[in-house]
């Protein structure tokens, strides 16, 4: 008897150190916004959908990267940073010619697209998820190690039609094409 019950103790003890820790649910908790985990997600993957670093979503979280996270369950995530285009207004004329001054002849008219596509040529513009900037739709947190190269030293100097011309020629020519609009 003494043997089956220590079999059934060893048997609950190997069984509840191999469920690791589990996300909480961020429902309860009070957060500024959250994250609905889905299939495939971790936990680096939620802060760069989050645009933000995995340290912030961890200590939101009271977690660790071991800590499992479950499909369905809701996690903290930082809010969005809002960052507000200048009230500088352009012309539609003056925003067309910064993209044709920044680029190289044979380039213009496809750049000229792509802005269009982008950002509807509005110097303003900032995606859906609030990660991507200007005309060309630059992700600045991404690019930012290199963004300064050319001039731009924040995610509000994008709004800026002729750094973000010019930073989106730069960014071509590091990709050799026209990979990151594709």
């Amino acid at each position: 008897m003494v043997n089956r019950m220590r079999r059934v103790l060893v048997c609950a003890v190997i069984a509840s150190c191999s469920l690791g820790a589990v996300a909480p649910s961020a429902q309860a908790a009070n957060c500024a916004a959250t994250y609905t985990v889905k299939s495939g997600d971790s936990w680096w993957r939620i802060a760069e959908k989050n645009n933000t670093n995995l340290r912030k979503v961890l200590t939101l979280n009271n977690a660790k990267e071991s800590t499992k996270l479950l499909v369905g369950n809701t996690v903290c995530v930082p809010a969005p940073a809002q960052v507000a285009p200048p009230a500088q207004n352009f012309t539609r004329a003056e925003v067309v010619q910064f993209i044709r001054d920044a680029w190289p002849d044979e380039l213009e008219e496809r750049a000229l697209a792509i802005a269009q596509r982008e950002s509807k040529l509005r110097p303003g513009a900032v995606s859906g998820s609030g990660c991507c900037y200007g005309l060309f739709q630059i992700y600045y947190r991404w690019h930012k190690s290199w963004l300064p190269n050319v001039g731009v030293n924040s995610a509000r100097d994008l709004f800026d039609p002729r750094l973000n011309a010019f930073a989106a020629y730069r960014m071509y020519q590091r990709n050799n094409g026209w990979g990151p609009w594709e």
